[in-house]
């Protein structure tokens, strides 16, 4: 069998990276290449390195894009929702409140819970599945079958299997308090408590509420965050006092979005440099391609 048309076309495909090259210098003698040699190397070295900074650069502006899912929590924290639960929080804040379940379980994130109303227990430890919200939804939104009614000739709702556990008047000290015990239990370095309240605290809690929030105005390890459901305006004003505006957050932030445990870091692509890695790659490019090649023969000897 005749394989000289194969062995021919292998031949030319192994020369097809060298056939826009210039013709070949002959040059027989050896030791004129050295300078040029090692001057070819260190620009290819420095080239090289050129990239490998370059690609570190990238990466380490990479790693300092800050996550925007959702701006109104602290990022790499985990979240305890500390939920009012007494009759002065309106059919608005039931709106609401199913909004916040619903983003927390759609992204399954971490998260632990707490509900509230003149005692406050914990209903999910932190580091729970998001998930484990979702059966608590259907509680703040209207149904015709429902057996509870915040207004007499308004929506129903059904109702929940924890509002025997409260009395009359709320105790907001007490819930964040607990909220704060449950992280620290569960040894989490970095934690907010997601404070979902009318802020209407009873009279008498009024200085324990005082001071649990200066404690968490000054505390290392826990961030407050307020979702004030339509607070009337002294209760708004007295928190704002203490902690200023900051940890306020408006209920619309969580609409549309996930509160995703894990997220895509997006940025617009640094051009500084992006231009210079093409401007190196194609450098070493056009050095393989368009250089002539040096072609050695041994050299001859003299005859005597």
């Amino acid at each position: 069998m005749d394989t000289a048309p194969e062995h021919d076309l292998v031949e030319r495909l192994r020369r097809l990276p060298t056939a826009l090259r210039r013709p070949a210098i002959p040059l027989a003698d050896l030791a004129l290449l050295n300078r040029p040699l090692v001057r070819t190397t260190v620009t290819r070295i420095g080239l090289l390195v050129a990239l490998a900074a370059l690609a570190a650069i990238s990466i380490w502006r990479a790693t300092q894009l800050s996550a925007n899912a959702l701006s109104v929590l602290p990022h790499r924290t985990s979240t305890v929702l500390v939920l009012d639960q007494s009759k002065s929080v309106y059919l608005q804040g039931y709106q609401e409140i199913a909004g916040l379940l619903d983003s927390f379980a759609k992204a399954d994130a971490p998260v632990g819970l707490v509900v509230f109303s003149d005692t406050a227990y914990e209903m999910l430890p932190p580091g729970s599945h998001g998930s484990e919200l979702r059966p608590l939804i259907r509680y703040y939104v209207p149904t015709k079958g429902g057996a509870k009614s915040l207004t007499p000739n308004g929506p129903t709702f059904i109702r929940s299997p924890w509002d025997r556990s409260f009395s009359a008047g709320t105790k907001i000290s007490g819930a964040l308090q607990l909220g704060e015990r449950l992280l620290k239990r569960e040894h989490v370095g970095r934690g907010t408590l997601l404070l979902i309240s009318d802020l209407d605290t009873a009279d008498t809690d009024l200085p324990a509420f005082a001071r649990t929030l200066n404690d968490l105005r000054s505390s290392p390890t826990v961030d407050l965050r307020i979702l004030a459901l339509h607070p009337d305006p002294g209760p708004r004003l007295f928190v704002e006092k203490i902690m200023g505006k900051g940890p306020f957050i408006s209920g619309s932030g969580f609409a549309g979005r996930h509160v995703n445990p894990t997220q895509r870091f997006a940025a617009a692509s640094p051009l500084w440099l992006v231009i210079p890695a093409l401007l190196l790659i194609a450098a070493l490019a056009a050095n393989e391609l368009l250089c002539n090649r040096i072609e050695l023969t041994p050299r001859r000897e003299v005859a005597a």
